[in-house]
């Protein structure tokens, strides 16, 4: 099974259960420090933000050469709500901006705020498959 990383999700958005099995792989072999940075670079969002929604610190991240599974589920999940908001919005700072501005339909929370958990993951990406179906809150 050839390697996926996070980047090239972004870039492909698929989610085959093939791309998932994927991304388990992945996973568990760890994302390593060069495809993080590769995926900061891609999507315009600094290492430093990143550890803020991860359960790394900035240093842990800035250090280690891969990260351990928890860590890189996370970017997974991460580099999924990046991959279907950027395909929902259609251009990319349209998103980030959705992405950093209060919601009310996330009860006021800012979106990036809540990517922090697999729920929040979950929350978020509900939301831009409403916003894609034209269901505003």
């Amino acid at each position: 099974m050839e390697a996926i990383t996070l980047t090239d999700f972004v870039d492909k958005s698929n989610n085959s259960p093939t791309t998932k099995l994927k991304i388990i792989h992945a996973s568990r072999n760890g994302v390593s420090r060069s495809d993080l940075k590769k995926f900061s670079l891609r999507v315009a969002l600094p290492i430093t933000k990143i550890s803020e929604i991860v359960p790394a610190s900035y240093s842990t991240l800035a250090k280690k050469m891969n990260y351990d599974k928890e860590v890189s589920e996370r970017l997974f999940e991460i580099a999924e709500v990046y991959a279907k908001g950027f395909e929902v919005f259609g251009d990319e700072k349209k998103f980030t901006r959705w992405l950093n501005k209060s919601n009310i339909a996330l009860g006021g929370e800012v979106p990036f705020s809540l990517l922090d958990t697999s729920y929040g993951v979950q929350l978020v990406l509900n939301e831009i498959e409403r916003i894609n179906y034209g269901i505003f809150v």
